[in-house]
């Protein structure tokens, strides 16, 4: 069955107008991922028919914004040396290390070799001594001293983190978008009604039983010219709507037609993608 169509304008569309396609779908969930598949629901509702199709005018504001997760992360040489006395007790264990004694004690006079002799030592020292202390002071007292605070003091020096920025996951993207929807007669009117009717219904969750709760209604977004895409903007992954928002006083006072019909509305709608964007969805779609 062929997916019920709304617009606004009711003559918004010929070969050269620019417009907003948003449909609406049912969500099928993406499964487990595993090494062969990430899964994703993306992939198994993209392909599917729409059941309403709703076009709309470009949005007062386009934009989009692709995010990548940076983090700082902080490993002192104190803990990567323990990270590296771990990794060999694991591979003594394992059978890895042909003589585990002799490759431990090799590995411990190197990493004190780099502290720089006997004042790297006395350093170490400190550092255990200053370790302990605060951990009996603050377990007695209830307080919260830092080792730094401690070693600041004493002598003038703290524990290098070694920061670095690092890659610490992906993102989704959201996406807003407004519209001023000024009705023009009583069917356009109705339109308008029915558009905001359909798109509070569809982002609205099923309730099947009492048990139990469906998904939502998913969206697939796309910058229309004509007939195709416009290319020149970016395209969409499917996207769950978070928010709507409607103003039925979108001039700043109430007014209506004599059908009841609100002069001007204010459409907000807020939209994030289901899954994040990869580099290799470059080679497909200009995201």
């Amino acid at each position: 069955m062929a997916a019920e169509i709304l617009r606004y304008p009711l003559d918004i569309i010929d070969v050269t107008t620019d417009y907003m396609s948003i449909e609406v779908m049912e969500y099928k969930p993406g499964g487990l991922p595993s090494f062969s598949t990430s899964g994703g629901a993306n992939t198994t509702t993209k392909s599917g028919k729409a059941k309403y199709t709703i076009f709309l005018p470009m949005p007062d504001s386009i934009a989009s914004v692709n995010r990548t997760g940076w983090g700082e992360s902080r490993i002192s040489a104190l803990a990567g040396a323990g990270i590296k006395a771990a990794g060999l007790a694991l591979d003594a264990t394992t059978g890895k290390l042909s003589d585990p004694a002799k490759d431990a004690s090799a590995a411990a006079q190197a990493e004190l070799a780099g502290l720089g002799g006997s004042s790297g030592y006395d350093l170490l020292r400190n550092y255990i001594r200053a370790r302990s202390q605060i951990g009996i002071i603050n377990g007695l007292s209830g307080s919260n001293i830092q080792l730094n605070d401690v070693l600041g003091r004493q002598s003038g020096q703290i524990v290098n983190q070694n920061v670095e920025l690092l890659f610490n996951g992906v993102s989704l993207r959201p996406f807003g978008f407004n519209w001023d929807l000024v009705p023009r007669s009583s069917d356009e009117a109705d339109v308008v009604r029915n558009i905001i009717q359909t798109l509070k219904k569809s982002m609205s969750a099923n309730r099947e039983n009492s048990a139990f709760l469906k998904t939502p209604y998913v969206f697939r977004l796309r910058y229309r010219k004509g007939s195709g895409n416009n290319d020149f903007l970016n395209a969409f992954k499917i996207c769950a709507m978070t928010d709507i928002g409607v103003d039925y006083t979108g001039s700043g006072a109430y007014s209506t037609y004599e059908n009841g019909s609100p002069v001007h509305y204010r459409l907000n709608l807020s939209f994030t993608e289901l899954e994040p964007i990869y580099q290799d969805d470059f080679d497909k779609e200009r995201f």
